[in-house]
């Protein structure tokens, strides 16, 4: 096709695009809490982890490559993905009672100075659409039903 065709149509096309929503069930699942630096300790992430872990089948943990302590942490639970992600590792796994423990058993990390941290993990996600980003300061659950896994 000529770009002169292209430019003629194109237009014509993107508005005709309409964005897909969540079905009405899944739409209610959703949500997003900031935890600040006001948290003194991790409890209130441990909570919403508790919650979303008992619905979840596999996990990801995502690291900056320079977290070496914390790789080597999630490698106990899990094993490293296939990635383009050039800063960093994924580790991906099942939810095991035993993860489970690992996780809630975490206590609030100390280097706060950047982050008030609640995790020592950039990312934690799940399965089942729960997010745990930016070290659990920020908390998100995109409604989304368990399924086999991350693509």
């Amino acid at each position: 096709m000529e770009r002169k065709n292209i430019e003629d149509v194109l237009p014509g096309l993107i508005s005709e695009l309409k964005s897909e929503p969540y079905p009405v069930e899944d739409a209610a699942k959703q949500w997003f809490v900031e935890l600040d630096g006001t948290e003194e300790t991790n409890s209130r992430w441990q909570i919403h982890v508790f919650n979303a872990l008992k619905t979840a089948k596999t996990f990801e943990i995502h690291c900056w490559a320079d977290e070496t302590e914390c790789i080597d942490l999630a490698l106990q639970y899990g094993k490293q993905k296939d990635s383009d992600w050039q800063y960093g590792k994924i580790i991906t796994g099942d939810v095991t009672p035993k993860f489970c423990d690992f996780l809630l058993g975490l206590p609030k990390p100390t280097d706060t100075e950047l982050y008030n941290k609640m995790t020592p993990f950039f990312t934690i996600s799940l399965d089942n659409g729960f997010w745990s980003e930016h070290y659990g300061t920020e908390l998100i659950s995109t409604g989304r039903q368990a399924s086999a896994g991350y693509e």
